[in-house]
């Protein structure tokens, strides 16, 4: 018996645009398929039709609500355990990974290969 590797789901909530360099680099560390949503709104039902094995989220969204976003998430039954990171260009700001209820936080410019590291070990946990 043949066992099939499933490929990784990532699903990416970015609405300006500003993660498409990231979502390039993830691509070229591993064979994931890669959806990204440019509406806060829609994400939660993105992610329950796609069930993805991690959720990226832009840390700069509209109205700031990255931490709403990441707090609806772990809130919705289904959706409560996959993995967020949170990925900031704001070195200024202070993020905390505990109010936003991410699993991970990235500053950019990122070392992509640990960022990669990070992408596996949430996605194996």
């Amino acid at each position: 018996m043949e066992i099939i590797s499933k490929q990784k789901r990532i699903l990416v909530l970015d609405n300006s645009g500003r993660m498409l360099s990231v979502v390039n680099e993830i691509m070229h560390y591993g064979d994931f398929d890669i959806l990204t949503v440019y509406d806060s709104n829609a994400i939660c039902d993105k992610a329950k039709a796609m069930h993805p094995d991690l959720i990226i989220l832009d840390y700069l969204l509209l109205n700031n609500e990255c931490e709403q976003v990441c707090n609806d998430l772990k809130e919705e039954k289904g959706l409560e355990n996959i993995p967020v990171i949170v990925v900031s260009t704001y070195r200024s700001k202070k993020i905390r990974s505990a109010a936003y209820r991410c699993d991970a936080l990235f500053l950019k410019p990122m070392d992509m290969e640990v960022l990669a590291s990070r992408i596996d070990y949430l996605m194996a946990s």
